[in-house]
């Protein structure tokens, strides 16, 4: 059976069901409960200001929950895109054929109802959240804010007759790997980047206003043409920001600038799964807080999560330097190593920089699509 979540109790239902599905496996991170129902609200999401989602339920003839699934009606990808495409998203299931199908039926119904004819996921609202499932790399966890499921995923969307639409990548750099001349190189380059007027500083937390404007800005700007990208509005910039500053120090992000303009951005972030991964059931209490705090301190992982240069800046070298300043503010603090994602199998060049930078391929994902 399902059902469409309509109430408070069906929310937490929809939150607690992947802490059942994978209990017991030692790679499964629980997000916390708290920032899940955030993001799921339609009322503290800035998402929902132009757009609509419905969540899903499967249940057993016992009232067990069996799966669930978000349909995902995003006005601003078909504003841009003029496709027919709806999304879905949250997609977990128990490995049954005809649970899975019937949860895409439900998405597939209420999409079909808004007049659409495409749909495409896993994608947790948009190109900007979690993406995808995991389709290699079962054997380590997940980094912080990136999707696991089982290998059985696959076979299940693939039953519905959906098919791969984008394979996505993570690279792992570890520091003992990194080119012997990474900050040698990294000095000449800036030395010449200066020359040309170009400035890299750590963001200011001082003028944090400011600099999240001008990010915004330039984050739009350098991924404008890339796939499934849509640029982020204020509010919705603002509130990836809001929750990312209190992960982050100001060494963690990484500014570009030419005569007061920003030109190229880097953000790395804490692997705070590590964190995570203690909570029981995502929940903060009774122990959450105490597990948490035990385990940032031995954090020794960072996700590399968002490098951009505009276009007119590429090739003088600016993302070596970034990466470089990411790489020397993991080493004095302990970071070892790194995951760079997501790099879609189309970036040629940000596959290039991951090689010389001794980078090697430790997680695929698969995007999925198909008519309805």
């Amino acid at each position: 059976m399902i059902i469409q979540v309509a109430s408070k109790a069906d929310i937490e239902r929809f939150i607690a069901f992947p802490h059942q599905l994978y209990a017991g496996d030692h790679c499964y991170v629980p997000q916390p409960n708290f920032l899940m129902r955030k993001l799921l609200s339609q009322r503290r999401n800035p998402f929902f200001q132009h757009s609509e989602a419905a969540y899903f339920l499967a249940l057993g003839s016992e009232g067990q929950t069996l799966g669930r699934i978000a349909a995902i009606h995003n006005r601003a990808h078909l504003d841009a895109y003029q496709d027919g495409t709806g999304f879905f998203g949250f997609f977990d299931a128990v490995n049954d054929v005809a649970v899975a199908k019937a949860l895409l039926d439900a998405a597939a119904d209420w999409l079909r109802m808004r007049g659409l004819s495409r749909i495409a996921g896993p994608e947790n609202f948009t190109t900007n959240d979690a993406v995808g499932i995991l389709a290699e790399g079962f054997e380590c966890p997940p980094v912080v804010l990136m999707p696991y499921n089982f290998p059985y995923y696959a076979r299940l969307l693939e039953g519905y007759g959906l098919k791969p639409w984008q394979d996505l990548y993570s690279y792992y750099c570890e520091h003992a790997a990194l080119p012997a001349d990474l900050y040698a190189k990294a000095a000449a380059l800036e030395a010449r980047l200066q020359q040309r007027g170009i400035l890299v500083r750590p963001i200011d937390f001082k003028r944090y206003d400011a600099d999240i404007d001008a990010f915004r800005q330039a984050y739009n700007a350098a991924n404008i043409g890339g796939w499934g990208f849509l640029p982020l509005n204020e509010a919705e910039f603002r509130h990836m920001a809001a929750d990312l500053r209190q992960l982050v120090s100001a060494e963690n992000v990484w500014l570009a600038e030419r005569e007061g303009h920003l030109i190229a951005y880097a953000l790395a972030v804490p692997d705070y799964n590590q964190a995570f991964i203690k909570m029981p059931r995502g929940r903060l209490l009774p122990w959450g807080w105490w597990h948490l705090l035990a385990a940032k301190r031995r954090i020794n992982g960072v996700r590399i999560m968002i490098l951009g240069v505009l276009p007119q800046f590429r090739r003088l070298g600016i993302d070596w330097l970034l990466y470089a300043r990411i790489a020397g503010h993991a080493r004095r603090h302990g970071i070892t190593w790194g995951e760079a994602c997501y790099v879609m199998d189309t970036n040629g060049p940000m596959k290039k920089m991951m090689a010389a930078l001794g980078g090697r391929v430790i997680k695929r994902y698969q995007v999925f699509e198909g008519e309805i």
